[in-house]
């Protein structure tokens, strides 16, 4: 099976991921658990040499567990939470979609396969995240979202990017390959992480 259709198989979890982030509030507790705890063992098994880096990671890691919990608040359907979700999946699929449409100068030496069209994408598809909060009826649209939007999409990049840069350090490709076609759990989630832990000030 190519990369590609694992990558696409894989990819379809996250319908049933979110479904139970949004309404099982037994097995969303059990998910983040695991979620956190993968992210641990991966960042501890990047280094080689504990040094600065690795203990500041720790702390982002720990920052990104409370704000998460702070976000999420375990409510039912949470569409702050889920805001949160789609902008960086958003973001995401911008970055591939552009960056392999348009190509270009290359974003940074640090992940070559990051482009300023990529980057560019990243934050235009973004800014439709805040349509998921016309799933509620006394939503008022603020011009305020679209700067929060704007700001969250490079923040995460610049998390996917210091990502990159930390497994070069290390000569990782990926940070592991418990997930098929797409490496490891921090692979999946390092803008993720950098987003929650921003988006905590803005709720």
């Amino acid at each position: 099976m190519s990369n590609f259709k694992k990558r696409l198989y894989v990819s379809l979890l996250a319908f049933p991921l979110i479904y139970i982030l949004l309404y099982q509030k037994v097995l969303s507790n059990l998910l983040i658990s695991i979620v956190f705890l993968f992210c641990i063992f991966e960042w501890v098994k990047i280094f080689k040499k504990k040094n600065v880096i690795f203990f500041l990671g720790l702390i982002l890691l720990f920052a990104f567990l409370l704000s998460l919990l702070r976000i999420y608040n375990f409510e039912e359907f949470n569409l702050t939470f889920l805001w949160l979700i789609i902008l960086t999946w958003l973001s995401d699929v911008g970055g591939y979609i552009f960056g392999k449409l348009f190509g270009g100068p290359k974003l940074t030496q640090i992940s070559r396969n990051k482009t300023w069209a990529g980057a560019i994408g990243s934050i235009i598809l973004s800014q439709f995240a805040f349509l998921i909060f016309f799933l509620n009826s006394d939503y008022k649209f603020n011009i305020t979202i679209i700067f929060m939007q704007l700001f969250l999409s490079i923040i995460g990049q610049f998390g996917d990017i210091l990502m990159s840069y930390v497994k070069r350090k290390n000569n990782k490709k990926d940070t592991s390959n418990f997930i098929p076609g797409h490496g490891g759990f921090l692979d999946r989630v390092d803008g993720l992480i950098w987003i929650i832990i921003f988006g905590n000030f803005f709720i």
